[in-house]
């Protein structure tokens, strides 16, 4: 079975998603409002280009706490 990598920089109005497979080869680089619709169709294109292989997600949070 293959892996994908999926790397998010978050920012407060947008984010920035960077895939790449285990080759190194971009599969997806895209810019995205930090808006429900817009992160849930992201979700949905990097889930469609693993095609059923593992994903690993990482997610660049620099700042504040988890929300309790």
């Amino acid at each position: 079975m293959s892996r994908i990598w999926a790397g998010i920089d978050c920012g407060k109005t947008h984010h920035h998603c960077v895939v790449v497979d285990a080759e190194g080869a971009t599969l997806l680089s895209r810019r995205v409002a930090n808006d429900e619709p817009q992160l849930l169709e992201l979700l949905r294109d990097v889930l469609a280009r693993a095609d059923g292989d593992e994903t690993t997600w990482a997610l660049d949070m620099t700042g504040g706490s988890p929300a309790c």
